[in-house]
């Protein structure tokens, strides 16, 4: 438990995340997210709700509609994933990272001196850029 504190301390941005497969995860949902709000606050965080497993559909036990019922009464996004085949895993940290940026820009969020929550980086001139792969250090030797 002690731990626990710690490691909710200034978040967010929490994801909740549950098995499609195990409709038993699906119903510890209220009490993740009852015990991630009693660490974070008084500060907000953004939770977004993820059912892992997609993949596995055969052996589903959760109704999406049953998941979509749950995140409408948190009021938070849901998205279904599968990590094994890297079905919008990218999706649920987009969607969690836009959902606290705009909450920073409508001032919901306040950038707090003293607050490791949320802290201001350094601003690019030009804030469109792209990543590029980089290419392997050649060495002068073999083996």
């Amino acid at each position: 438990r002690s731990i626990t504190r710690t490691y909710y301390r200034n978040s967010v941005g929490a994801l909740v995340v549950f098995d499609v497969c195990n409709k038993k995860s699906l119903e510890h949902v209220p009490m993740w997210i009852m015990e991630a709000k009693r660490h974070i606050e008084p500060h907000k965080s953004v939770f977004i709700l993820v059912g892992t497993k997609i993949d596995m559909d055969d052996e589903r036990e959760v109704r999406i509609e049953d998941a979509l019922a749950l995140a409408k009464f948190y009021n938070i996004s849901y998205v279904e994933t599968s990590s094994m085949k890297g079905i919008n895993v990218e999706e649920a940290f987009r969607t969690i990272t836009q959902e606290v940026y705009d909450k920073i820009q409508s001032g919901e969020f306040k950038i707090e001196d003293g607050w490791d929550g949320i802290k201001t980086g350094f601003s690019r001139p030009n804030p469109s850029y792209s990543l590029m792969e980089a290419e392997a250090e050649k060495s002068g030797f073999c083996c």
